[in-house]
């Protein structure tokens, strides 16, 4: 019997685990360059940190997190990043204003499908005590920099604004009157997520339901005074950016610590799952977690789904030249092992042959490992002073001095 991998996840490696890495080590550069720190989280927390900021209602926590009990607590394998972030924010008494940069695993429950997994990779960036518009174009401009640097193009963005709590109730009133005839006609997750976390109705894939919203008021129509100072002063901001996006009223975003500006970047003729950047404002969620009155904004991005959805600009693998070292009999051992270092100093790969092996073996080695180049150092070419020098490519092989095969390591391109 072959154990299989659990359904949502993947087995990464070769060429895909090192586009990621290249991504990983250029967003810890871009964002270095930019004022933020790394942080790394524990993969699992306490469940009640997900309850608490995501929201009890929300999809995520009714049915998507991987929960396990231990010492008669409850923990769960982290769902997203934000919420650990602010956790170890008020727990090390970090001091905002602070900007901050994840990449780690996140986990959901969700029904696999291609560019979404139960396992996958976000990086995020939080800006932590900022409360003025200019960082929530700053934040959408951060991103857009950053997809620059990595060679995304081909998306578009689409911004609203879901206002404060205040906004919020009111528009709720105004929404309650303008559904109630149409309560008995949407779909049952629509009537169960209006009475408990009424915005995410506007999240709903279905027709009839999308008929229906497409003329009812919208929240962004209805933002209090301070609210929509904020999103007109973010829009202008943006503009200065030379950040072109679209308005989508109907954006609300599946957290519910969201306030004020949420933003997607998202790809056309990707499908349902076409967001590749997703994030905003979440004013109140330091304070729902035990901290002060702390403004912050941030985003995240699905590192695997934006390979996947932009597979002829995926960050081009510079490829090092690879060696194999082919040493006939043990006696000649230590010379192999430091032609071996050599390569390797000047930054190429190099596999080295078992000696006691025929050189009809070593050679099959090399072809499986797909080498460039083969160094054989038998007793022939010890007793000449020389290697022999086979390029794997042509299948030319020649003899080379010692003093020759240093040049030619130290030149090789």
């Amino acid at each position: 019997m072959i154990y299989q991998r659990p359904r949502g996840t993947r087995d990464i490696y070769g060429d895909e685990l090192e586009r990621i890495e290249l991504i990983n080590r250029g967003a810890r550069e871009f964002f270095k360059l930019n004022g933020f720190t790394e942080i790394r989280t524990p993969t699992f927390e306490s469940i009640e940190l997900f309850v608490r900021s995501i929201g009890l209602h929300t999809d995520i926590v009714e049915k998507e997190m991987y929960t396990f009990e231990h010492d008669k607590k409850m923990f769960v394998l982290r769902p997203e990043g934000t919420a650990s972030v602010l956790r170890a924010v008020l727990e090390n008494g970090l001091k905002p204003p602070c900007r901050l940069l994840y990449i780690g695993q996140m986990f959901r429950k969700e029904r696999p499908q291609k560019g979404r997994y139960r396992e996958f990779q976000q990086i995020g960036v939080e800006l932590i005590g900022e409360a003025a518009p200019f960082y929530d174009a700053e934040c959408i401009n951060l991103a857009v920099r950053f997809l620059d640097t990595i060679g995304a193009t081909h998306y578009f963005i689409e911004l609203n604004s879901i206002g404060c709590p205040v906004c919020r109730q009111s528009y709720k009133n105004m929404i309650e009157n303008y559904l109630k005839p149409y309560l008995p006609n949407l779909c049952s997750d629509c009537q169960r997520r209006f009475e408990k976390n009424f915005l995410r109705i506007f999240d709903c894939k279905k027709d009839s339901c999308q008929k229906i919203y497409e003329v009812a008021p919208k929240i962004t129509d209805n933002l209090c005074e301070e609210c929509g100072l904020h999103y007109q002063k973010t829009k202008e901001f943006l503009k200065k950016f030379n950040i072109n996006f679209e308005e989508n009223k109907k954006l609300v975003r599946g957290l519910d610590y969201y306030t004020r500006t949420v933003f997607e970047f998202k790809l056309k003729g990707l499908g349902a799952q076409d967001t590749i950047i997703a994030g905003g404002r979440y004013d109140l969620l330091v304070k729902e977690l035990g901290g002060d009155n702390t403004p912050c904004i941030g985003w995240a991005m699905g590192v695997e789904r934006m390979l996947l959805a932009l597979p002829e600009l995926q960050p081009e693998i510079k490829k090092s030249k690879k060696f194999f070292i082919a040493v006939i009999g043990e006696s000649l051992f230590d010379e192999g092992v430091k032609l071996r270092e050599m390569i390797i100093k000047n930054g190429f790969i190099c596999i080295h042959g078992n000696p006691l092996d025929k050189i009809k073996t070593q050679m099959k080695d090399a072809h499986h490992y797909k080498v460039d180049y083969v160094i054989i150092y038998g007793e022939d070419e010890a007793a000449q002073g020389v290697y022999t020098l086979k390029n794997m490519m042509t299948g030319e092989q020649k003899k080379i001095s010692q003093n020759e095969i240093i040049q030619f390591i130290e030149q090789c391109q």
